[in-house]
C-alpha cells in the first residue's frame, strides 16, 4: 500500500472511487452533487488530494482530501472502494492525515460524517476522535469529530522561530 499526492490523471479513478464509495440511495454522490470532477480537480491542483493505491499498478483504491485550516486539518472527504473496505485503509488514511497535521505543527484533525452513515460513528470514534457537536446543512444531518494530535518536535520548534 502506497500513499501519494494524487495527479490529474487520477482524475476518473478518484472519482469512480468516490462514485462507489459514497452509494446514496443507489444513486451515485457525483450525479447528484454538480461540478464533482471540477471539485476533485481543483483539490488535485491544490496538492489536497491524496490517493491509495496497492499492487504492481498502482490500482487507486481510495483516497483522502485534507484541507489545513488556521490550527486543524480539515477531511474535506475520505473513501475506500467497497471491495476493499474493513482492510484497514481508511485507518491507514487518517493516520496519515493526523501525521500532516503534526508535521504542520498542526493541534488536530477534524472531519464530518453524515448521519445517515452510522458505521462512520464506530469507525472514528474507535480511532479516537470525538464527537464535537451535530447539526442538520443543506439537508443532511452531520456529526462532527475532532481528534487532537501530538505535534512533531520540529513542528514545535518552526512555529516557535515564527
Amino acid at each position: 500500500m502506497r500513499i501519494r499526492v494524487a495527479t490529474a490523471d487520477d482524475l476518473a479513478a478518484v472519482g469512480a472511487c468516490a462514485d462507489r464509495a459514497f452509494l446514496t440511495n443507489m444513486l451515485p454522490v457525483r450525479h447528484i452533487a454538480e461540478g464533482h470532477d471540477e471539485d476533485l480537480l481543483d483539490q488535485i491542483r491544490r496538492q489536497n488530494l491524496h490517493v491509495i493505491s496497492e499492487g504492481s499498478d498502482s490500482t487507486i483504491v481510495g483516497f483522502i482530501s485534507l484541507l489545513p485550516i488556521a490550527d486543524h486539518m480539515f477531511v474535506e472527504s475520505i473513501a475506500v472502494l467497497p471491495e476493499h473496505q474493513n482492510k484497514g485503509l481508511g485507518t491507514r488514511l487518517l493516520t496519515f492525515a493526523e501525521q500532516e497535521a503534526a508535521h504542520r505543527g498542526l493541534a488536530s484533525v477534524r472531519l464530518f460524517a453524515k448521519q445517515k452513515t452510522t458505521d462512520g460513528f464506530a469507525f472514528y470514534k474507535y480511532r479516537g476522535y470525538r464527537e464535537t457537536d451535530r447539526c442538520d446543512s443543506d439537508g443532511f444531518p452531520r456529526v462532527f469529530y475532532s481528534k487532537d494530535v501530538p505535534r512533531t518536535h520540529s513542528a514545535a520548534a518552526l512555529r516557535r522561530c515564527n
